[in-house]
């Protein structure tokens, strides 16, 4: 089994709210395929499963960070691999936990098991409230972003990615010296959310704010990047949208 290059612990991100940190090498840099740890009380909920590349390595670090409790429920953005590609290897491992999915039916996703939740709705999971939201970012038509209310942490899938560099793998945006880098968040939506082409920047900034003005992140939790705290959120947003533009433009001159 092949290790990430992020080999240490469950990092506190915000409250009860742990980060997974784990990515691999693509050349000189290097894409997340993390996940996230919640603690609620003395249940331990987990967003997106990970990659079956980095199996090992996240089984340890939730084996530690529950002291052996391993995992009681999972909250799937989407069934793409990257996300739900060790959700049947943590059932062998610590059993027939609940799992909750929004797309619009589970069964063809290939989770029969999961409980449906429908998108624009929430669900209580272990008297802690999670909204499905549907993402102004996303790479397939069943994929939702997840806001957990108790700790105002925003799970945003695919969306709000980016690469980093050796030796980043376990930054927060607030240890960038000069925050994340605008050209890591451009490169990484034009290799993966090939449909910005299409996007009005202005539209989409819209929606942004308009969903943070409903839904108060203190954090944007991604898959495929590092968390991005409040205090860096505006300068982010500015970046991805200018992204988006610079995808649309390129798109256009290129024919």
């Amino acid at each position: 089994m092949h290790q990430s290059p992020a080999v240490g612990r469950a990092l506190p991100l915000v409250g009860d709210v742990l980060w997974i940190s784990e990515c691999f090498p693509i050349g000189d840099i290097h894409e997340h395929v993390s996940i996230y740890l919640i603690r609620a009380g003395e249940h331990n909920i987990i967003i997106d499963s990970g990659s079956f590349y980095h199996r090992t390595s996240i089984e340890r670090k939730i084996r530690e960070a529950t002291a052996e409790r391993g995992v009681h429920a999972l909250i799937v953005s989407h069934s793409d691999y990257p996300h739900s590609g060790n959700i049947e290897a943590f059932r062998r491992e610590w059993g027939d936990f609940d799992i909750y999915a929004s797309c619009g039916d589970p069964q063809i996703q290939g989770l029969p098991y999961a409980k449906q939740c429908r998108i624009g709705g929430s669900e209580q999971v272990f008297g802690r409230r999670f909204s499905f939201i549907d993402p102004p970012l996303a790479d397939r038509s069943h994929t939702s972003w997840i806001f957990d209310h108790a700790s105002h942490v925003l799970f945003a899938a695919d969306g709000f990615g980016h690469y980093h560099r050796p030796g980043e793998c376990e930054q927060l945006s607030s240890d960038f010296d000069t925050g994340i880098r605008a050209a890591d968040i451009h490169d990484f939506h034009h290799d993966n959310i090939g449909w910005l082409r299409y996007v009005d920047p202005v539209k989409f900034r819209h929606k942004l704010e308009r969903m943070f003005a409903t839904f108060d992140a203190v954090a944007v939790a991604p898959i495929h990047g590092n968390p991005i705290m409040r205090a860096e959120l505006p300068a982010y947003v500015d970046d991805l949208v200018d992204a988006a533009a610079r995808i649309a433009a390129g798109y256009v001159v290129g024919g």
